[in-house]
């Protein structure tokens, strides 16, 4: 083969190679436009001699040829440097230059060939200066062009010298090719680069690794993750040596897994890697098989999840734990409950449910503010959970009440173990709180079930640990009581009373009865005390002490207090019209009805619509009313005199109220408990106790009314210690209202 064949077939092979570079990647139009032009320019240069054609026609085609590679180089040039094209600029020019070049050609070939030469010359100059600008990576490529438009500007020269200089031909066959092959460079340098950008300009970790690990590329993200600098320092590194919490051997699964065919491309995963602190750094992988070098590889986007593992924990802390306490919340007490029962089940073991109840915990809220309750109930927490099992679940249950589950018990042994267990926890609650300035002491209430004996599922253990937290409640507080079926009954007739207590007003089953309330020297008549009465057909006569608290929970007792007001505003008006005069009436009434919105417009209904005089009436308050919703109450304790109705505390001494607490409220009068005047002739305790209570009563200027006075004996001490008024069964018992004149 002579050299015009070896070059024609260098430049050939060449230029397709920059067109095969193309056709991977069609936004590189540059490639294309270089392949094609030195194609056409070889074509044209070569073709002639090779092919021995001299017509004019060929030397014509040669000579377009010649003028569309030179074009060609020229936008190829403008687009790998980013310049605008300008076909139709272009495309003028060339409608001006291939006539003038046809021409040529046709009258004089040496002429036209040397016109050739200068204008590939000068597109080959123009190209270098535009390359050596573009990139200082390019400068070499750009000094091969420049030689190689040296060589073809002064082509006409040597060629008119010497028409077969061996050595000039070698010298620019070898320009040709190297610069050639510093485009095929130059294409591919600019889709690494690109490439490169791509994976660099993510704000996610980027690498490509092989089969065995080997990192073959990455981005600096990637190295940034896992505690390096730059991602230079980790190829031909293996991944599972650097970063990744898996074994050789799943890692290896998992590529086979992203590589298997068939397989679902991407595969989206998750992994943690170990970065160099020995941090965890949870991940997710978007993950591809591609081949590099021939080699079956995976090529990986890494996305830094550690803030949505953060926000997911932070769901699931929100889901299944108390935020004051940070114990395990109602659901998950729930879930847990199941498997300690499915547990126990299994190895025939028993499991307990202790439900503590805190006594009095809303006094605490009430008096103290919110913010002192639940660090009280963080503190409370903390001190169940150094007394439970390690084993043992501890939850809030709601409010103030805690629940601590043990399972796996010894059937035998499982009441002795639960009962050891709230002793301890009722014991170590009466030692004081630290609530800077204050120091609490609490009690509990609590209540204990055991599977399998009282229930096998979480709804009835939980239920029958609630009963016998009511029960220890009902048999005076800070107490703890194991679950009996008798307590279920109680329960029951609970849910009788609550029933049978929807209908009992419209079926006419209230009645009042009135106590006497008596001046302690003169024993005459003062006022009487309302007590409501219940009969039912269905469950007989049922008294205050048992249907009153179930008013309160279900909310009845507001309307229950309504017409025992209405009720006594009328009989109050019916004493008025009779001979012997008017009878104050004294009402007890409930917190919910005092706090109720519509109290006050109620009150003043009743006595209009009954024609009782504002003083003919009296409400009664007990301590507890006077703590829940102070601020409120003292709006309508105030409310209330303004009307002219008397307001009075009853069962003093009985709940938490100060002296100084008591001066927030405008009371006129205050009952000293039954509880204390029981016994004042016997116990010095219970006469130094009434004794400091009326006294307190005076210094506000309030009168005093002694409740359950049986005995003359207490009657004449509690009218020597200043007692004003007296009501007990000495007096008279609760009779109804026609009797009371008797």
């Amino acid at each position: 083969m002579d050299s015009t064949a070896l070059s024609l077939s260098a430049d050939l092979t060449l230029s397709s190679i920059l067109i095969v570079l193309w056709l991977v990647r069609r936004e590189d139009l540059y490639a294309l436009l270089w392949g094609g032009g030195q194609i056409l320019i070889s074509l044209a240069t070569l073709g002639g001699p090779v092919l021995a054609l001299h017509s004019p026609s060929v030397r014509g085609l040669l000579m377009l040829c010649m003028v569309l590679g030179i074009a060609g180089y020229g936008f190829g040039t403008r687009h790998f440097c980013g310049l605008p094209l300008h076909w139709r600029r272009g495309a003028l020019v060339l409608a001006v230059l291939t006539p003038a070049m046809l021409v040529l050609a046709t009258l004089s070939p040496a002429l036209g060939r040397n016109a050739a030469f200068l204008c590939l010359g000068g597109v080959l100059l123009w190209s270098a200066l535009q390359l050596r600008r573009c990139d200082r990576a390019y400068h070499l490529l750009a000094l091969l062009l420049l030689l190689r438009a040296m060589l073809n500007l002064s082509g006409p020269l040597l060629l008119w010298l010497n028409d077969s200089i061996a050595p000039i031909l070698a010298l620019g066959f070898l320009l040709k090719t190297a610069s050639s092959l510093g485009l095929i460079h130059a294409v591919l340098r600019e889709s690494q680069a690109l490439f490169r950008a791509t994976i660099d300009g993510q704000g996610n970790g980027f690498l490509i690794r092989n089969e065995a690990g080997e990192i073959l590329a990455a981005n600096d993200k990637f190295a940034q993750l896992i505690g390096r600098q730059h991602a230079q320092e980790l190829l031909g590194r293996n991944i599972n040596d650097i970063a990744s919490g898996r074994s050789a051997a799943k890692a290896h699964e998992w590529f086979l897994r992203v590589t298997a065919a068939g397989a679902q491309i991407p595969l989206i995963s998750e992994d943690e890697y170990i970065i160099r602190d020995g941090q965890r750094l949870p991940v997710e992988l978007i993950s591809s098989p591609c081949r590099i070098r021939g080699q079956l590889s995976v090529l990986t986007q890494i996305l830094d999840i550690s803030q949505r593992k953060q926000q997911e924990q932070a769901l699931v802390q929100a889901a299944n734990i108390d935020p004051v306490t940070g114990l395990f919340n109602r659901p998950a007490l729930q879930r847990h409950l199941q498997t300690a029962l499915i547990l126990s089940g299994q190895s025939a073991s028993a499991c307990s449910v202790l439900l503590i109840d805190l006594d009095h915990f809303r006094r605490i809220n009430d008096t103290l503010g919110h913010s002192v309750g639940d660090e009280l109930l963080r503190l409370v927490g903390q001190r169940l959970r150094k007394l439970a099992g390690s084993e043992d679940v501890l939850a809030r249950f709601g409010g103030d009440e805690f629940v601590i589950v043990s399972s796996q018990l010894d059937l035998a042994a499982a009441e002795e173990t639960a009962t050891r267990l709230a002793q301890r926890i009722l014991d170590d609650l009466r030692d004081p709180f630290e609530l800077p300035p204050f120091r609490v002491a609490m009690a509990a209430s609590i209540g204990i079930a055991l599977s399998p004996a009282h229930g096998t599922d979480p709804e009835n253990l939980l239920r029958a640990a609630d009963s016998g937290m009511y029960a220890a409640k009902d048999s005076g507080r800070g107490r703890l009581k194991v679950f009996e079926e008798a307590f279920n009954t109680l329960a029951r007739d609970a849910l009788l009373i609550d029933e049978a207590l929807q209908h009992a007003i419209a079926r006419n089953e209230f009645r009042l009865v009135y106590q006497p309330i008596v001046e302690a020297r003169s024993r005459k008549l003062s006022k009487v005390e309302a007590l409501i009465r219940w009969s039912t057909p269905r469950l007989g006569f049922v008294g205050p002490d048992r249907f009153i608290p179930i008013a309160e929970e279900s909310g009845l007792i507001v309307e229950i207090g309504c017409w025992v007001l209405q009720e006594a505003t009328r009989q109050a008006r019916s004493w008025a019209d009779e001979a012997a005069g008017p009878i104050c009436v004294s009402v007890n009434v409930s917190a919910a009805q005092l706090v109720d919105p519509d109290f006050l417009l109620l009150l003043r209904e009743f006595l209009a619509r009954s024609g009782a005089a504002p003083d003919e009436l009296e409400i009664e308050l007990t301590e507890r009313v006077l703590i829940d919703e102070a601020d409120t109450v003292i709006r309508v304790i105030d409310a209330v005199n303004a009307m002219g109705i008397g307001v009075s505390l009853d069962d003093f001494g009985t709940g938490y109220s100060s002296l100084s607490y008591l001066t927030r409220f405008h009371l006129q009068t205050l009952k000293i408990d039954r509880a204390f005047v029981n016994g004042i002739e016997r116990s010095e305790r219970n006469l130094a106790l009434v004794r400091a209570i009326i006294a307190m009563g005076h210094s506000l200027g309030m009168k005093i009314v002694a409740e359950g006075v049986e005995t003359e004996e207490q009657a004449r001490m509690l009218t020597e210690l200043g007692c004003e008024y007296l009501q007990g069964y000495l007096i008279s018992r609760p009779v109804p209202a026609a009797e009371i004149r008797r």
